[in-house]
């Protein structure tokens, strides 16, 4: 399973400075087919400085594959991107 990227990523104001809501179609290779699932979800930074991450994966999308390891790869793709500065 690999995260090829996040398309359509839209944020959502929700009046919180340190909660970002996103939505997002994410694409996916999973073993030798490319899935695209919408995605929602929330980054909320702590008072010390440590981002939590929280994700929603639409279950319109069968997907036939274990849900922890899209989490992970999921988790580790959007906390990079957030790293890089490349989320609106």
């Amino acid at each position: 399973m690999k995260v090829l990227e996040l398309q359509s990523v839209k944020r959502e104001d929700f009046g919180l400075y340190y909660r970002k809501n996103y939505t997002a179609i994410a694409v996916m290779e999973i073993v030798t087919k490319t899935v695209q699932v919408p995605v929602s979800f929330v980054i909320e930074t702590s008072p010390l400085g440590t981002k939590e991450l929280d994700i929603d994966i639409s279950k319109e999308v069968d997907i036939n594959y274990p849900m922890l390891p899209i989490m992970t790869g999921l988790k580790t793709y959007i906390l990079e991107m957030e790293k890089q500065g490349a989320l609106p």
